[in-house]
């Protein structure tokens, strides 16, 4: 396959989180500013053609404008500034949708590189400047990927891919699993569709047997200082567990105390019994 934008659109295309691009975050941004200081410099016209107008016609109707500006002047300044403001407006509601957008995670910045890199893939056809967006580790920091990856809001599939996965890698994956076609070089794929699904699992696994096993614990302590001890001791695992899976400091919190109260309640209602 010859290197080129082609192969490199096709790429994108057929692997998720490939369809990686600039967001010219600087360029932007000066953009803007320019308009905000053009539509300051239109406002302060407008303000001193206000003060300059004792009668009161230019609020009134302001074709009646300033004796030292003519009509003309006027309709010139609004008709830019109609333009202007909705340009800026649209500037700045679109940088709010860029801003939304994923950046890339390094993993799928590095399997770029290597079809780049790969004889078989890129073969390193840019030059120049535009090479840049492959070389330059600076704009790495100015990149988004327009598609939505499925771990993306997930905490524990996350965790599993950045943790989990290298050492599960390292000690098994690479002797069971195939790596990806030749034009990405030695490299193994692990999907975040497959990562949401083991995380799912794990944390039906989790809600099914710590409760039971938290009360099988109380149920072998006998004293209640050794009791409200154990109950610490599991909330706080509790708590540990959920700052992976959770998204939320308020979801931890509101877990915790609720799993906290169930191990309370079943001490105090044991303890009725045993009375």
């Amino acid at each position: 396959m010859v290197g080129g934008y082609g192969a490199l659109a096709r790429m994108m295309v057929s692997h998720r989180n490939q369809e990686v691009f600039r967001r010219f975050s600087t360029l932007n941004i000066e953009n803007m500013l320019h308009m905000q200081a053009e539509l300051m410099h239109l406002e302060l016209v407008i303000d001193e053609a206000r003060k300059s107008d004792k009668t009161g016609h230019f609020d009134r109707g302001w074709l009646n404008c300033a004796k030292d500006m003519s009509q003309m002047d006027m309709e010139d300044v609004f008709e830019r500034l109609s333009t202007l403001m909705r340009q800026y407006q649209e500037a700045a509601l679109r940088t709010t949708q860029l801003n939304a957008l994923q950046s890339p995670k390094n993993d799928d910045l590095e399997l770029r590189k290597c079809w780049y890199d790969h004889k078989a893939g890129g073969d390193d056809f840019l030059r120049g400047l535009e090479a840049g967006i492959f070389r330059d580790t600076a704009m790495e920091s100015d990149v988004m990927v327009l598609s939505k990856s499925p771990s993306g809001n997930d905490p524990l599939a996350n965790f599993l891919g950045d943790k989990v996965v290298p050492l599960y890698h390292r000690m098994l994956g690479r002797r069971i699993h195939r790596s990806m076609p030749e034009e990405f070089g030695d490299t193994w794929d692990y999907t975040p569709e497959m990562l949401v699904r083991v995380g799912n699992t794990i944390c039906m696994l989790l809600s099914a047997v710590l409760p039971a096993l938290s009360i099988l614990v109380l149920v072998c302590v006998q004293s209640i200082a050794a009791r409200l001890t154990a109950i610490c001791l599991m909330s706080l695992v509790f708590s540990v567990i959920m700052s992976v899976v959770a998204q939320r400091r308020t979801d931890i919190f509101m877990s915790t105390t609720a799993f906290a109260a169930v191990l309370v309640v079943f001490v105090g209602s044991s303890n009725v019994m045993d009375g």
